[in-house]
């Protein structure tokens, strides 16, 4: 995948980002975050921490509230905004979405110290960590792309 400051999106048409949303970014962050689970479940067996167990909740939220956003894009948003009705949209409860992703990352990255990593904390959990950070990094990197790129063709399309 080509580095993002390279990339031009205004332009991508609305076919190509939701084709690049669904394809490369939504696919790419689904694996993250099982290989991010399975990570912090294994901590939990072996490392038993209070801070572990809030940290899994808290991610469990984020995967929920994730995957019911990326199924809501796949099923409803991109498939109308594909099939080039005229009827218009409503944004708001994806976008209701975004502020609860938004909320939940805030909640992992104060849980996490602003993502300064400690001297007491094991390997496993350094590198759990670090994926965490990048998650972050490529789920803002989503809600950008949808909130300043595809919504604004959108609503273009629609007046």
């Amino acid at each position: 995948m080509n580095p993002t400051y390279i990339i031009n999106y205004h332009d991508f048409s609305v076919d190509e980002l939701c084709q690049y949303l669904e394809e490369r970014c939504y696919s790419k962050i689904l694996l993250d975050m099982e290989s991010i689970q399975e990570c912090l479940l294994q901590m939990i067996d072996t490392e038993d921490s209070e801070l572990l167990n809030i940290l899994h909740v808290v991610f469990f939220q984020l995967q929920t509230e994730v995957k019911q956003l990326f199924t809501k894009d796949r099923i409803i948003l991109f498939r109308h905004i594909k099939s080039r009705t005229e009827a218009p949209i409503n944004l708001i409860p994806i976008s209701q979405i975004h502020q609860k992703i938004n909320t939940i990352m805030m909640q992992l990255r104060k849980l996490l110290n602003n993502y300064v990593q400690q001297p007491d904390w094991s390997n496993a959990f350094k590198i759990c960590f670090n994926e965490l950070y990048l998650l972050e990094q490529s789920l803002q990197h989503v809600l950008y792309l949808k909130e300043n790129f595809l919504w604004t063709q959108v609503n273009k399309s629609m007046v």
